[in-house]
């Protein structure tokens, strides 16, 4: 089977010669009907060969041409001519996890379990569900679409997008959640979330993390059959993934969890499907698996039962860089202090050596973004000083979209002179196709690329990146901890990453700092200690440990009170290093 896909976001005919058009084999040969230009091209899938010419002279990359194997199957969803195509369906169960890269399929999925979408097999004519029945009946999936179909499931769903609900919804979290609690369970799940204290602030005054916990707090309050959580650990710190996660196990009975932070769902479903194919393109579900075999074969690239390779090269867990000893210090400070309103952050004296990665870790609201700012220039510390002033590149938590073309930013900064733009930069966070595109126009997780590919092209002595996982999907994350980890290690320069991805920080960073305190009211941090130590110390304060997956050496969360969750407990031995 062939598919042809134009990406309506890039495909511009107004500013093109029609490249497409002019160079197609078939409309040469006397049917140009086979390519039709408006708004944007439209390619009759019928008529295309394959030859994938329109592929390589379309100027912006806009048009992709797939032969998929007869074992793909008909399209279970398509949103219209030349756009995205979903090939197969999970299988549901008590606890289901989602895992891929953005754009194959995973939100348009639990779209459909959840009756908000009616698939049409591929033809968008098709407006009705015995298509779908048909296809799937008999089996796990027929049995449950029936049940959608029907309306007799009760479906509680918390979106990925949350930073919407303070437009559609009005008043105090408090009475927006007294009005969706169908069990009677509120103070529990209130409990669970340690969400008290939010009770009285209006839903508009709320952070991002808030907001997620609202929304989450909201979808578990609700008497449902099944729960949908789309991305519910973004915008959330370590400790509060980890508590979600456990009031997601208490609190639902069937769960659909799309997630990316790869220990958060590990720890959170027993199963596992895994997306595949070609963002925006079409995507494809893998059988179900296992939660410990689905992840080890997303980051092999290999799908054992299936037999299909997924990607090219594996993602490894490299052991960290270790210091050479006597390599010097980059910068060194005294104790720090400072006091921002009623926040009060103090830190112990320091130094960041040439040439390592520091991982700074801790819950949101206990100063890990000031002290990279006092780091920056950007606050000046009370108490205490920097030895020295370095050269910075920073990329902050929060990202501003500035007006104007992608390119145009890139040819504004003072690129350092060991960096090829293209082979460091562009090809491994895949800008080639952003370059042309207003900023106004990227998605969340194509602005965070470009703010770190701006972030690590500079030239500096020290490179601060705030929260750089963010809307990332969990490929994207492994490949920027690559990236960073290569580019210092290359260059002999120094970086400090702030992160609440445990496993994007075990692989990134040759030291750590802990932050501890109150959120938003103290914070305070030693200075810089091993990896093994002070993930130890992190894991001791929030009452779990971490071992290693024997084939793949991710770290892994043990089951509380299990076997070797005590061991390692009476260890002292918190976290196993690689």
């Amino acid at each position: 089977m062939r598919i042809v896909t134009v990406d309506p976001n890039k495909c511009r005919p107004n500013k093109c010669g029609h490249e497409c058009f002019k160079f197609c084999p078939i409309v040469k040969s006397g049917e140009p009907k086979i390519i039709q230009i408006g708004e944007k091209s439209v390619i009759d899938e019928d008529l295309c060969i394959g030859c994938g010419i329109c592929v390589k002279v379309c100027p912006f990359k806009a048009i992709s041409v797939i032969n998929l194997p007869e074992a793909a199957g008909e399209p279970v969803h398509r949103y219209g001519q030349n756009l995205f195509a979903l090939f197969g369906l999970p299988i549901p169960g008590e606890s289901v996890g989602i895992l891929g890269p953005n754009g194959t399929g995973k939100t348009t999925l639990l779209n459909i379990f959840a009756g908000k979408i009616i698939p049409n097999m591929g033809n968008p004519e098709n407006d009705g569900w015995i298509p779908i029945l048909e296809k799937f009946s008999g089996t796990e999936v027929g049995k449950y679409l029936k049940h959608v179909s029907k309306g007799e499931l009760t479906i509680a769903y918390k979106p990925q997008h949350i930073t919407a609900l303070p437009k559609s919804v009005k008043g105090t979290v408090g009475e927006l959640l007294e009005k969706v609690d169908e069990q009677g369970r509120l103070p529990e799940i209130l409990d669970a979330l340690g969400m008290q204290h939010m009770l009285n602030k209006d839903v508009s005054t709320l952070s991002g993390g808030e907001l997620q916990k609202t929304a989450i707090a909201a979808t578990l309050a609700k008497d449902a059959d099944v729960y949908f959580l789309d991305e519910p650990g973004s915008f959330l710190d370590i400790f509060e993934r980890l508590r979600v996660a456990r009031a997601v196990q208490n609190f639902t009975k069937k769960v659909f969890v799309v997630e990316h932070d790869l220990v958060m769902l590990d720890f959170l479903v027993d199963e596992l499907h895994v997306t595949y194919g070609k963002p925006a393109v079409y995507g494809v579900i893998s059988m179900r698996k296992g939660v410990r075999v689905g992840i080890n074969e997303f980051l092999e690239g290999y799908l054992s039962a299936e037999n299909v390779r997924i990607r090219d090269s594996k993602l490894k867990f490299m052991k960290s860089l270790s210091h050479k000893t006597g390599i010097g210090t980059l910068v060194s400070y005294t104790d720090l202090a400072v006091k921002l309103g009623s926040f009060d952050l103090k830190v112990s004296k320091g130094e960041i050596k040439n040439q390592e990665i520091i991982g700074i870790l801790g819950r949101n609201g206990t100063g890990k973004t000031t002290f990279i700012r006092m780091l920056a220039g950007l606050t000046k510390p009370e108490v205490g000083k920097i030895d020295k002033e370095l050269e910075i590149s920073y990329k902050p938590q929060y990202i501003e979209s500035p007006k104007g073309e992608v390119s145009r930013l890139f040819k504004e900064i003072r690129v350092a002179k060991d960096i090829n733009l293209n082979r460091d930069i562009f090809s491994p966070l895949q800008l080639v196709h952003l370059l042309d595109r207003d900023f106004s126009e990227l998605s969340g997780g194509e602005l965070q690329r470009v703010s770190i590919g701006l972030t690590l092209a500079r030239e500096a002595d020290l490179y601060l990146l705030d929260e750089p996982s963010a809307f990332l999907d969990s490929e994207q994350r492994l490949n920027v901890a690559k990236l960073i980890k290569r580019l210092i290690q290359n260059s002999g320069k120094s970086a400090m990453v702030v992160d609440h991805d445990l496993m994007f920080l075990d692989y990134l960073s040759d030291r750590v700092m802990v932050f501890k305190g109150e959120p938003g009211v103290s914070g305070e941090v030693s200075s810089p200690t091993k990896v093994r130590l002070g993930m130890n110390e992190f894991l001791q304060s929030v009452n779990i440990t971490l071992r290693r997956d024997p084939q793949t050496k991710r770290p892994r969360i043990n089951k509380v009170n299990s076997q070797k969750d005590k061991e390692q407990k009476e260890s002292g031995h918190w976290y196993e290093p690689l």
